[in-house]
């Protein structure tokens, strides 16, 4: 399976050679190639190609992942699998669009998707995505948490590609008796040790990341992760073959 990054950058202004793009993914595995989100600054590479792609499928409703939220997209004319309250926000839509259902397993091709919903946004309610064909992937790009129980979701995880808005500054908030934001990337960590996932990779990367000295930032995750888990932080344009 060949994955991609054409781009790791959260909605933030910051942006560096590294990160320039709104964070996206894109899958390739046998004769299917999947595309996950298409934000407003997009790498401008993936419009030209965007109809090779067999699905695209959308996490939620924030621009820097649906471009739809704030504008028409026409060209894009593979389906696009979507949550309902997704669907529902906004005023423009994608054309060729098929509505999923949370925690039901759908066969695209080659490739098993489910969708789990995550504590991220009040707003614009998300989701991950367990990609399965010969390896099972976790993609969380926006997340402060499962809504379902984390060992139901991670067991059996090969790699995880989670979010990078914050390496370890609390960006979690509060509204009555409801959490949304982002969780740590020390946090992440921590998850992939309890559920023995060997592989995470950070994405979305938000103000901290995309600013700090790749050396520090290096250091830090390594003093995080204690040799337990291999993590990376993935790069506009990267690929690897996992």
């Amino acid at each position: 399976m060949i994955i991609g990054f054409p781009g790791t950058k959260g909605e933030i202004e910051e942006s560096s050679a590294r990160h320039k793009y709104h964070s996206s993914l894109t899958l390739d595995y046998k004769e299917t190639k999947v595309l996950i989100d298409f934000g407003v600054k997009h790498n401008p590479e993936l419009i030209s190609k965007i109809n090779d792609y067999d699905f695209l499928l959308i996490t939620h409703a924030h621009p820097d992942h649906y471009i739809w939220s704030l504008k028409n997209e026409s060209r894009i004319k593979i389906p696009v699998y979507i949550t309902k309250v997704t669907f529902d926000y906004g005023k423009y839509k994608p054309g060729n669009y098929i509505i999923i259902e949370n925690n039901k397993e759908i066969d695209l091709k080659d490739f098993k998707i489910i969708a789990y919903k995550v504590f991220h946004s009040l707003r614009c309610p998300a989701v991950a995505y367990k990609i399965s064909a010969d390896k099972n992937i976790i993609y969380a790009p926006d997340i402060l948490d499962f809504e379902d129980d984390k060992k139901d979701v991670l067991d059996g995880v090969d790699m995880l590609i989670a979010d990078g808005a914050s390496l370890n500054i609390n960006m979690v908030r509060r509204r009555g008796d409801k959490f949304f934001g982002h969780t740590r990337v020390k946090t992440i960590i921590g998850w992939c040790k309890k559920y023995n996932i060997n592989q995470l990779i950070v994405t979305h990367c938000g103000r901290q990341i995309v600013t700090m000295d790749e050396d520090k930032l290096t250091k830090m995750i390594n003093e995080y992760s204690e040799g337990i888990v291999e993590v990376k932080v993935a790069y506009d344009n990267w690929k690897i073959v996992l």
